[in-house]
């Protein structure tokens, strides 16, 4: 059976139609992961900073710790050397979402500090505040404080991911 050429041209439109749908819908699945994993970090930074307090004391008893000292049966070397790069690990990601936090706030124009403090109230202060009240200690409304946190969200997960945050149209 010979295809006609028009019934080529039909099929290759369709090919390629569905080929671009499907570029399109996997950016838009990593422009969500990018911005849900921005969340997840900000959300998780309180806990992450409170494990690193916890840490530095832990890494310097394990590192004065001799072998002997350890209970081999229930933990070994590689289990310490890996404990210690876990820990490691989330040191320097709450360095890099402090460095990223302190950057978007020097960015930010006098006008879009609201953005930079209702952020830092819901996510970075140590002081956990409900949305009410930073609404409330900012002076706006509920409305206002999830734009202004949308905002401040999509705004420094370009900082967190660099230019793969960036939707270009």
């Amino acid at each position: 059976m010979k295809l006609s050429e028009k019934q080529l041209q039909i099929i290759t439109e369709t090919v390629a139609k569905v080929l671009a749908e499907q570029k399109q819908k996997e950016e838009e699945d990593k422009k969500d992961k990018r911005y849900l994993n921005t969340v997840l970090l900000l959300k998780n930074y309180r806990g992450l900073v409170v494990h690193c307090e916890n840490v530095k004391g832990e890494l310097w008893e394990i590192d004065n710790k001799s072998i002997q000292d350890l209970d081999l049966e229930e933990i070994t070397l590689e289990s310490i050397e890996s404990i210690k790069k876990s820990r490691k690990k989330t040191v320097a990601m709450v360095m890099f979402i402090q460095s990223k936090v302190e950057a978007y706030k020097s960015m930010c124009t006098e006008d879009e500090l609201i953005r930079y403090r209702v952020l830092e109230k819901k996510y970075i202060s140590p002081l956990k505040m409900s949305n009410r009240q930073i609404a409330e200690s900012e002076n706006i409304e509920k409305t206002a404080f999830y734009k202004y946190l949308k905002q401040a969200t999509e705004d420094i997960q370009v900082l967190f991911f660099g230019v793969d945050a960036i939707s270009f149209k």
